[in-house]
């Protein structure tokens, strides 16, 4: 195994490191070398100190006949000729030190360069995975987002790496997040649309024999309507063409966005009237909503349609109960989570039925599912298509003490949205 790897970080950062060391400490190696050494020569050299004997020897040699006659003379050279004497063996002794360390030097450079290449070869390691590390993990979450795997949360060890690293790895999930909801949403879009052009095919092949088969319901009761063994037939004639010309309906609005432009909705006033409208007594109703509600900028008819469906669906699950109950709509303003987000309406429709069966998650949206025997499955799905269609979002789950909840969020401001 190699000891760095080519065209590696590590290698790399060896490399940059080393060099930001070892060549400073080299260049001041060779001025301190001489710097030492001719600072060396001058201050405490041998040379001038062999120069000031010779001359001091001449000087005694001079003096030798005028000291045997003055004892105070004699004395006096001999001070100076010891401490002379002293001062050349010890300039003697530091010139030799002097070149031992000038000789020491390059050896002690080259320990401590080894020293420090050491140093250098463990901290760019360190760095080298500290940096690794994180490329790493992303080039694996990158796998993970193509095979829409979820991303592992966060943990421990990412609270302790660098801020730079963190907002990286934050920007990723959300990065990931925002292609796993496009492709979600993409896929939903395909299935809608199939579906959309089977469900239109299927309503126009509907409609063909709706259209005599009411004429013949209505010719019969005007002929035989007050034959008491011909009322049962006609009524179930007349509900069941009736049942087969909404179903009709429902499947030639799947798929197709809402028709007409957008207006100002007051989505208070709307629900108000649902509730008073379409829900039957026995049923109590409630209606909470914010003062400062904003007006809607969306499709009338196709909201309308929306909580019309969400509505009906919770009577139908409170007559499934077998018993009374209570809905409650509530509407509330929702501030935008981000600057770019615009604000929002709100709207849950909350009931006290038997709530949603397990493990349906989103299913409940799709047009091939309904819970009820009689059900075509396209009312929640003309919910959701008409919510998108307006840029929003519709989520289903059961209350914590029984019950269904439906959450709608509409943006107050108007978004062009494919559907």
């Amino acid at each position: 195994m190699k000891l760095l790897r080519r065209n590696s970080l590590e290698r790399r950062l060896f490399g940059w490191l080393l060099a930001a060391a070892l060549v400073p400490m080299a260049v001041l190696l060779v001025f301190g070398t001489w710097v030492w050494s001719g600072a060396l020569d001058r201050m405490i050299g041998a040379g001038p100190w062999v120069e000031l004997a010779e001359s001091g020897r001449a000087v005694f040699e001079a003096a030798e006949s005028a000291a045997a006659v003055d004892p105070e003379l004699a004395r006096a050279l001999e001070r100076h000729r010891e401490e002379l004497s002293t001062s050349l063996v010890l300039a003697r002794r530091w010139a030799f030190v002097g070149e031992r360390v000038v000789a020491v030097l390059p050896v002690a450079a080259l320990v401590l360069g080894l020293a420090l290449a050491g140093l250098i070869l463990s901290a760019s390691r360190h760095l080298a995975r500290q940096l690794a590390r994180p490329i790493r993990d992303l080039v694996q979450w990158t796998g993970l987002v193509a095979r829409e795997e979820p991303l592992p949360p966060p943990g421990p060890r990412e609270r302790r790496e660098v801020r730079e690293i963190q907002v990286l790895r934050s920007a990723f999930r959300q990065a990931a997040e925002e292609i796993s909801g496009s492709r979600r949403r993409a896929v939903e879009a395909e299935r809608l649309r199939v579906w959309g052009e089977m469900a239109r095919r299927v309503a126009h092949e509907m409609k063909n024999p709706l259209t005599p088969l009411r004429l013949a319901a209505h010719r019969l009761e005007r002929l035989i309507g007050d034959v008491p063994e011909a009322r049962e037939p006609l009524a179930v004639l007349r509900e069941e063409t009736g049942r087969l010309e909404r179903m009709a309906q429902q499947f030639s609005a799947l798929g197709r966005p809402p028709a007409g432009p957008r207006s100002p909705v007051d989505v208070r006033e709307l629900i108000a009237g649902l509730l008073a409208s379409d829900v039957p007594a026995g049923i109590e109703t409630s209606l909470e909503a914010d003062p400062d509600l904003p007006l809607l900028e969306g499709y009338y008819e196709a909201l309308v349609r929306t909580f019309r469906n969400l509505i009906l669906n919770a009577v139908e699950a409170l007559a499934r109960g077998g018993r009374g109950g209570h809905i409650t709509v509530e509407v509330r303003r929702v501030a935008g989570e981000r600057p770019d987000v615009p604000d929002a309406v709100a709207v849950s429709v909350l009931d006290d039925g038997p709530g949603l069966p397990p493990d349906v998650g989103e299913r409940i949206f799709e047009p091939d599912f309904t819970t009820k025997s009689g059900g075509t499955g396209l009312g929640l799905a003309l919910v959701r298509q008409a919510v998108a269609a307006h840029g929003g979002e519709v989520r289903a789950r059961n209350r914590p003490h029984g019950g269904a909840e439906f959450y709608v969020r509409l943006p107050v401001a108007a978004a062009e949205v494919e559907v």
